[in-house]
């Protein structure tokens, strides 16, 4: 799978040309696209944010790293590795709920624009998070597919 692009308007203000200017960054590359009007331009800037976003919970729907790992698994790990790994029962305990969809929303909105902080973010919060990203795919990790051989070496000794 492919990452998705970030996008970013310039005003035509600060083009050479003085026309609207869509800046596209993608896998390390850079690409200025003009449109012919500041319409064209508008519209394939709200396409791509909207591409760009995990709205849905299917695998195929995330951001991904560069490592092709959904931001959001990649951004939890981290901070729960990096902050979490001495609190006891760290997937046992609970967030708060409002705390936990506020973020939830967060990562389906953009998730290469949330930054977890420990003066921001309760551990309790991100594993509960992680968790429930997990609960909620779609295509279940263990994929319906290959269940009977999942079972199957499940039962084996």
């Amino acid at each position: 799978s492919a990452s998705r692009p970030n996008a970013g308007l310039v005003p035509p203000t600060d083009t050479p040309e003085k026309k609207e200017l869509l800046v596209l960054v993608e896998m390390g590359r850079t690409f200025h696209l003009q449109g012919l009007s500041r319409a064209d331009s508008a519209a394939w800037y709200s396409d791509i944010q909207a591409s760009a976003g995990g709205r849905g919970n299917a695998l195929r729907d995330q951001q991904l790293s560069r490592g092709d790992i959904p931001i959001i698994v990649d951004s939890c790990i981290a901070f729960i590795t990096q902050y979490g790994l001495r609190h006891e029962g760290i997937y046992r305990k609970n967030g708060a709920k409002s705390r936990i969809k506020v973020l939830m929303e967060e990562f389906r909105r953009d998730a290469r624009n949330v930054k977890l902080r420990i003066s921001d973010n309760f551990i309790e919060d991100v594993t509960d998070v992680l968790k429930r990203f997990f609960r909620e795919l779609e295509d279940p990790i263990f994929t319906l597919e290959l269940h009977p051989q999942w079972k199957e070496a499940a039962g084996t000794s």
